[in-house]
């Protein structure tokens, strides 16, 4: 694997020890320099804009417009850096991973070897981008991780505590934004991790539940049939990802 990151330190540092030994890691130290390492053949990019000017971000826009350029976002979450991965998951299907959050050696590897396959989290962030654009930067904040691979909170109060706002403004900005009330977005957000694990992996509904944070698999199937209109046992023979995604959306948009 050929790895071409613009990262800080630490954050490379994190991707060396989650390489393989025969992996390839190159850093660019800004985006002309990106742009040149991969002109060719390349694995997988891996980009921290908070790292980047005004211009510099500009530049790397024009890059993450391409879908053949598989890209992992990875940065810390705050909210100078929120937008900016907010914006890209909008140009494109981008991986997003949270710096010091849901960035172990493993999962950064699993990343790694899926970013040509994104995962529904990812895909259904994408397609909601430009509604969480329109969000304050705080609740920007809240809501990102809930499509990485983070903690998901069991109840709308938690959410709402993460973004230190009131429970009403919360669900008066979702809706202004054209996105489903809190509870209907954690739901969207749980579910949405359940598919690689159900129809990928094989694992049963009932592990799947505890993992995903329906506690039980009777709750996990009550979920998936009200917002997708099929029980997770029979995901892999009614739905595929494309429109196990599609379904997910159209509820996280009131759609």
């Amino acid at each position: 694997m050929r790895v071409v990151v613009l990262v800080p330190d630490n954050s490379f540092r994190a991707l060396q020890r989650a390489l393989r030994a025969r992996d390839v890691i190159e850093r660019a130290h800004d985006v002309g320099s990106l742009a040149r390492r991969v002109s060719g053949d390349v694995d997988a990019v891996v980009i921290d804009p908070s790292i980047l000017s005004d211009t510099e971000w500009a530049r790397a826009r024009q890059m993450l417009e391409s879908p053949d350029l598989p890209v992992l976002l990875y940065a810390a979450l705050d909210a100078s850096n929120v937008r900016r991965i907010v914006a890209a998951s909008g140009i494109g299907v981008h991986e997003v991973m949270l710096r010091a959050i849901d960035d172990d050696p493993a999962a950064i590897r699993r990343r790694l070897d899926t970013l040509r396959s994104p995962a529904p989290p990812t895909r259904v962030l994408s397609a909601i981008a430009g509604r969480i654009a329109q969000l304050p930067t705080l609740l920007q904040s809240a809501t990102v991780p809930l499509f990485c691979a983070g903690k998901v909170p069991r109840w709308a109060d938690g959410l709402v505590a993460i973004a230190q706002l009131p429970r009403r403004s919360v669900d008066r900005w979702f809706g202004s934004a054209g996105l489903a009330g809190t509870a209907s977005l954690l739901d969207v957000a749980r579910l949405a991790r359940a598919w690689v694990p159900i129809v990928e992996q094989k694992l049963t509904p009932t592990e799947v539940a505890i993992r995903a944070g329906f506690g039980r698999s009777r709750m996990l199937a009550v979920h998936a049939r009200r917002i997708v209109g099929v029980s997770p046992m029979h995901f892999a023979v009614k739905l595929n990802a494309d429109e196990f995604v599609a379904r997910l959306t159209r509820y996280a948009t009131r759609g």
